[in-house]
């Protein structure tokens, strides 16, 4: 299954291009530079997605469930939000390659990402991908057909960057929810990814064929591999999600303390000047849209 030397030449790619889009942005944009801890969260994002596609993980799948578990989770749950957070359609447009840059405008203003971003559909398909895969013969072709494998992969990264976009893309975007949504659409996803966990810890029975046999080869017990795959994805797999639900909570706890700032500071300026009306504080952005 493993195609590692596409995987570093494909990630490699992907980056050269986008510290190139980063640099050409740089240079337009002096006083309001693109900030480095986004870019490296696009690259840790993009090591990540290579790891999860690469050896020594890769390979295992074939014979571990847990494996096949970590490696979905690891694209699903960190690589894709990783990824988003570095805006890689707005630096992609500043690549400097014109098929990158018309491909990226493209997809910027596409009616059907659009349509698909829609934060209710994103979040049927991401939880339809992550329970349907794991109960469907799909997930016993990916194990049989590289073909099948790819497809699979791309179909969770795909559904993983759509779910996550409303929550914490930084891309600009026709669809943005308050905090108080964003907490509720992610907590929502929570207890779809703890029952399919769970479904797959309790099975009383090896619920994909090709894992029986490699557990015979091995001889080793498909069950105990089965039941650590569904512990990974129950109790692993919510950390992240966890974690991007207290994130939340605190940009959300910041940006009330931005507007409690902006009113004690307009407070005072009426009192310094009497005549002056007070301004309006600013709706401050759910998720700032620099660049």
């Amino acid at each position: 299954m493993s195609g590692t030397p596409l995987t570093v030449a494909g990630a490699v790619a992907v980056l050269a291009l986008y510290a190139a889009g980063v640099g050409r942005y740089q240079r337009r944009h002096p006083v309001r530079p693109f900030p480095l801890v986004r870019a490296a969260a696009f690259g840790t994002g993009i090591a990540c997605a290579a790891a999860a596609l690469g050896p020594p993980l890769d390979p295992l799948t074939a014979w571990l469930l847990t494996a096949h578990m970590g490696q979905h989770l690891l694209l699903m749950l960190i690589a894709a939000p990783l990824v988003l957070i570095g805006s890689p359609l707005t630096i992609a447009r500043q690549s400097g390659v014109r098929a990158v840059e018309s491909i990226a405008g493209r997809l910027a203003h596409s009616r059907v990402l659009r349509a698909a971003g829609f934060p209710p559909l994103a979040w049927g398909f991401y939880t339809a991908v992550l329970a349907g895969s794991h109960f469907s013969p799909l997930y016993e072709a990916a194990l049989e057909h590289p073909g099948v494998h790819v497809l699979e992969h791309a179909l969770y990264f795909g559904a993983a960057l759509l779910f996550w976009q409303p929550v914490i893309g930084l891309d600009p975007s026709a669809w943005r929810m308050g905090y108080g949504l964003r907490l509720l659409y992610v907590a929502a996803a929570l207890p779809v990814q703890s029952l399919v966990g769970l479904a797959i810890f309790s099975a009383g029975r090896p619920l994909y064929p090709h894992y029986a046999i490699a557990a015979a080869v091995r001889g080793s017990s498909v069950l105990a591999d089965q039941q650590a795959g569904g512990v990974l994805m129950w109790l692993g797999g919510g950390l992240p999600v966890l974690a991007a639900m207290l994130g939340t909570a605190a940009a959300w706890a910041a940006a009330d303390r931005r507007r409690a700032d902006q009113l004690e500071r307009a407070s005072r300026s009426s009192r310094i000047n009497p005549t002056q009306a007070p301004a309006a504080p600013s709706a401050p952005a759910a998720i700032s849209h620099h660049p």
